[in-house]
Order: C-alpha cells, then sequence, then structure tokens
C-alpha cells in the first residue's frame, strides 16, 4: 500500500479501532482514568509539544483543565470547611498540626488558581500537573492526624465532592486529565501507560480489536495522516524545545522530495545528517534496532530509508524504541518507507492477553497530501 490507498486504509482503521474502543471502553465504569494520573515527565513532555504545534489542541486541553478546575474546586471547599471545623474544635491543642493542614489547602487553592490562569506551555510551569498528586496527598496526611478528620472529610463531600472512602483508606480521585462527559483531554498526547494500555477485562477490548480489525490494520489504527509541513515542525520545535524533546519517527509514504526536506530541517536545528539507504524491506529486531540507535553519536541524525516495511517490523522497531523511551533516551531517528507490506503472520506479542501494546505513543505519521 501506498499513497491515496495508505491514507485511505489508516482512516478507515482508525475509525473502526474507535468505534470498538468507544464501545467497550468504559463497560468497567472507567476505572483506568479512577486510579489518579498516570503522567509523568516524559508524557508531559509530549503534551507541551502537542500544545505548541496545534492551537486548537491547546484550546482543548486548556478547556478541559478549566473544568478539571471545578471539581478540584468542589474538593477544595470541602476540605477548607472540615479544616475550620478543626481549627474550633482542637486547633489550639495541635497548633502544628493545624498549621500543616492550613498549608496544604493553600497550595491546593494555589493549584486551582493557576488551573485556571493562562499559564504559559512550558516544562516548569506546566510541572506542576504532575505535581498536584503530592499536593493532594500531604492535604490527607495532614487532615488524617486529626481524630476522625478523614471521616468527617467524607462525610461531608455527600454527593458534592470526590472524598469517598475504600476500605480504610481514601479512595484515589479520577485522573487529572479525565472527564465523564468527554473522557481523556490528552487525546493523542495522552500517557504512554495510557496510550499502550488496553484492558483485557470483561469485555475484552484487544480480542474485540482482533476479532474485528486483524493485525495489520490494528497497526493502521495507530498511524496518523498528516501533511510534510507537520512533520518538519514538530522535527523543529522539537530541537528548539532542547533534545529531550526529541522523539523518533517513523514517516510512510514520504517520497524523495519529502526526505530531503526532513534532513535539511534536522540539519538547519545544527544535526549532522546520516542518511542510510536500505534496498530491502524493513526485517530487524528491536535488539537489533537498538544496538543500532545505541551508535548514534550526540548531535546527529539518522535517516534510514527503506523501499518498503510491514506491520510486524513497525510492532518490532516500537518494542525497541517503548525500551529507549523508559531510558529517557532520544535519538534523532527517523525512519522513512514509501510502501507498507501486508503481515504474513501477526506479531506474537500481539495477543488478547499482552495488555501492553507499544505502539500507541509512536511517532508513527503517514504522509497526507
Amino acid at each position: 500500500m501506498t499513497g491515496h490507498e495508505l491514507v485511505a486504509r489508516v482512516r478507515d482503521a482508525r475509525e473502526r479501532s474507535d468505534a470498538i474502543i468507544l464501545r467497550v471502553c468504559g463497560a468497567c465504569e472507567n476505572k483506568c482514568c479512577q486510579q489518579m494520573t498516570m503522567m509523568g515527565t516524559q508524557d508531559l513532555r509530549r503534551l507541551i509539544r502537542e500544545m505548541q504545534l496545534d492551537e486548537q489542541f491547546e484550546r482543548r486541553v486548556r478547556e478541559g483543565l478549566f473544568e478539571v478546575a471545578e471539581r478540584l474546586d468542589t474538593d477544595l471547599r470541602v476540605l477548607a470547611e472540615v479544616t475550620e471545623l478543626l481549627a474550633v474544635s482542637s486547633g489550639s491543642s495541635r497548633p502544628g498540626e493545624l498549621a500543616d493542614l492550613q498549608r496544604s489547602v493553600g497550595e491546593w487553592a494555589d493549584f486551582v488558581r493557576w488551573l485556571r490562569s493562562d499559564f504559559p506551555i512550558t516544562q516548569q510551569e506546566m510541572r506542576r500537573l504532575v505535581m498536584f498528586s503530592a499536593v493532594r496527598s500531604n492535604a490527607l496526611n495532614a487532615l488524617s492526624r486529626f481524630p476522625g478528620g478523614l471521616g468527617a472529610l467524607v462525610n461531608l463531600s455527600g454527593n458534592k465532592a470526590s472524598f469517598q472512602f475504600r476500605g480504610r483508606r481514601i479512595a484515589p480521585p479520577p485522573c487529572l486529565f479525565f472527564l465523564d462527559d468527554s473522557g481523556c483531554i490528552c487525546d493523542q498526547a495522552k500517557p504512554a501507560k495510557c496510550a499502550n494500555f488496553f484492558c483485557a477485562g470483561v469485555p475484552n477490548l484487544l480480542e474485540d480489536l482482533r476479532k474485528s480489525l486483524g493485525f495489520d490494520d490494528f497497526v493502521l489504527a495507530n498511524m496518523t495522516p498528516v501533511g510534510i509541513d507537520r512533520i518538519l515542525r514538530m522535527i523543529e520545535l522539537e530541537r528548539d524545545l532542547g533534545p529531550q524533546y526529541i522523539e523518533p519517527k517513523i514517516v510512510l509514504g514520504a517520497s524523495e522530495e519529502m526526505i530531503d526536506l526532513i534532513a535539511r530541517r534536522m540539519g538547519h536545528s545544527g544535526e549532522m545528517v546520516r542518511l542510510k539507504r536500505i534496498e530491502r524491506p524493513g526485517l530487524r529486531s528491536a535488539a537489533e534496532v537498538e544496538g543500532e540507535l545505541k551508535t548514534i553519536p550526540p548531535g546527529t541524525g539518522l535517516i534510514e530509508v527503506f523501499p518498503a516495511i510491514d506491520g510486524n517490523t513497525l510492532y518490532e522497531l516500537a518494542l525497541a524504541l517503548d525500551r529507549i523511551r523508559l531510558r529517557d533516551e532520544h535519538p534523532s531517528y527517523v525512519l522513512t518507507a514509501t510502501h507498507l507490506l501486508t503481515t504474513p503472520a501477526a506479531h506474537p506479542l500481539w495477543d488478547d492477553r499482552m495488555m501492553a501494546q507499544p505502539l500507541g505513543v509512536l511517532d508513527l505519521l503517514v504522509i497526507e497530501e
């Protein structure tokens, strides 16, 4: 497949995959998304990149976070009410504990105000998003030092706030980026653990995808149709933001002219670019890919040009790049191929029991002209 046929297949696979996920995901009442935020520092960098690339996406994220601020403000009002009651009933006998609790309430209020502000999209500012779990934990720990404090918090929450007991502990909050009405506000920039995770409960999401899509269409559903201009902006922005923002890329359907544009854009950012042409279809193990990328010197970009590639090779490549991502390494690497071949047999790790599927956070791009 290549050209318009490939793009059409990608769009069809994405639509069918989205329909299956929409039907199956949530049957468990979104338990995954009700188990606290899964975003880490690397995930935050991906979110920052996408927000800076796309003004419309930035606006959606800000609007979503504004709704989150409303939810957290409801929790804050209950927490502040309990704090005031404790100040009256036992504050004089526990001045140190009360001061810690009041400080935690103030930090929570500061975070809500920040969410509602026009904050800049920088690592320093947006790091607050991954630090809020500590703010919440500190507040609950401070409250737990008062006898009956957590019980009062749950009782006053009622149906208004999110504080509920699970056994003897307060249940974890919903993910900071999850809204009941619209789901994940991060969309294509969702945290890696979420993007690569497919529940194997009942109903079994992976089993349904296997039956309805098959392996090749599952791979296609993880591709994103984009124009060459967006790819060039991604390359430039990542290098402007810093080397830790650089993500390896797989680009399908690129012409010779487009490959030259990619190489020049990498070169304009100060890299020495190596262009390597492989005359056979790409067939390499994850270990071979990891070994090759380790040899790329600092300040050097590698572009590999294959005539064709298949879904198994992309899956194996994703395994390698996922391991590299977990080590927080950022090689300047672009693989391009004109054609996508039909896979003779599905990758052995793709089954309805392997819940972690590594394609979700890969920059797997198909040229849309």
